[in-house]
């Protein structure tokens, strides 16, 4: 039986689990499988990117599958290349460079996108975020951070979800002065109820985080303003 073309875009954990569990049930005699990654690198458990950004684990202590698995599993990857349209008509995924596979199946495994608050002065005329503003979802994020706070003294950390307060954390083990911006009355307010968030509150304060709620937004620049 000739093999169908399977191509999945997104290299995150979705993506990735994916494709080791189509192998895990012998996919790899059905498909010949390519897949598109935004990163450079290959996949990796973004649960302790708090620890790589606190400086206790090096990048490579949190990867799942490292390149080489991709090559030795007969996965063919592009990697830190983000698929750019998709021609459902003639079943191609395009990116930049030339690039193109062609599919007989497609799985979207993109994940989410960092949400940026409403206050306009985060981004530059051009749309992108200014100097010394991040994000937090990758490996990239954690090396911009890390090279910030070695000039920073406070950081405002906006968002009461568990990869911000990860983040915080994280921060905090660098000697940063943090602040945790949430515009909601308590943390975590999508998984834990009220008193469960004060708690969390209390325990996020212990060892030095100022969390600050109902807010948008803190004033925390200090000199770095």
């Amino acid at each position: 039986m000739e093999k169908q073309k399977l191509v999945v875009i997104g290299n995150g954990r979705a993506g990735a689990r994916f494709v080791e569990e189509t192998l895990a049930r012998g996919g790899a005699d059905r498909f010949d499988i390519t897949m598109f990654g935004d990163e450079p690198c290959g996949n990796y458990n973004r649960i302790p990117l708090f620890n790589v950004l606190a400086g206790s684990h090096d990048p490579d202590d949190i990867l799942i599958n490292p390149l080489p698995w991709y090559e030795r599993n007969g996965v063919k990857l592009h990697a830190g290349v983000r698929a750019g349209w998709i021609d459902r008509i003639s079943k191609a995924v395009y990116a930049a460079a030339g690039i193109s596979e062609s599919y007989d199946k497609l799985v979207i495994a993109t994940g989410s996108t960092p949400y940026i608050p409403p206050p306009g002065d985060l981004k530059d005329e051009d749309g992108e975020l200014k100097e010394r503003v991040f994000t937090f979802p990758t490996l990239e994020d954690c090396r911009k951070l890390t090279d910030c706070a070695g000039t920073a003294r406070k950081v405002a950390v906006i968002g009461g979800g568990l990869l911000v307060l990860e983040a915080a954390r994280g921060l905090l083990a660098r000697g940063l002065e943090v602040h945790v911006v949430h515009i909601s009355p308590y943390l975590m307010d999508t998984q834990l109820d009220r008193e469960s968030g004060r708690m969390l509150k209390s325990i996020m304060e212990d060892p030095g985080v100022n969390i600050h709620l109902e807010r948008w937004t803190v004033n925390v620049l200090g000199d770095h303003g």
